[in-house]
């Protein structure tokens, strides 16, 4: 009485191997998609899109120096304005943009002419992105 062998198929295994193999990979592309939850996350997120941006832009050291300390006053000035109860919304909207507008000035006045020409048109394709987005109704985290 001869009773039937077991056979594996390599090809099932390997395919079980691939499978089990990129679990990991996809559920950590999930994770990154989602949008940060606490305000550390989010201050993390922002710091590696600038230091990306400065990568990109070919900012040297002494430029990278001396735009982190705009971007701190800048948050500096920001963050009393948002704590200024004395002003209504669209008053403290308003005088958000000008502070920005000035710190945008302040750093591309650090930058070279083909520095700027670079930030402009990132700058540009971002604001796009944040229309499309927002056209489509889409939170910044969905793709």
């Amino acid at each position: 009485m001869n009773t039937p062998t077991k056979r594996y198929h390599p090809s099932l295994t390997f395919a079980i191997g691939v499978l089990l193999a990129t679990l990991p990979a996809a559920y950590s592309a999930e994770s990154e998609a989602t949008p940060p939850t606490t305000p550390e996350a989010r201050r993390e997120k922002m710091e590696k899109g600038a230091d990306r941006m400065a990568d990109a832009l070919g900012l040297s050291d002494d430029q990278r120096t001396k735009i982190k300390a705009i971007n701190q006053q800048e948050k500096a000035e920001l963050d009393a304005l948002k704590g200024n109860t004395s002003l209504s919304k669209e008053e403290r909207h308003a005088k958000a943009d000008t502070i920005r507008k000035n710190y945008r000035d302040q750093r591309q006045a650090i930058m070279t002419p083909e520095q700027r020409a670079k930030s402009d048109k990132m700058r540009e394709r971002m604001e796009k992105r944040h229309e499309r987005r927002a056209k489509d109704g889409d939170k910044p985290g969905d793709k």
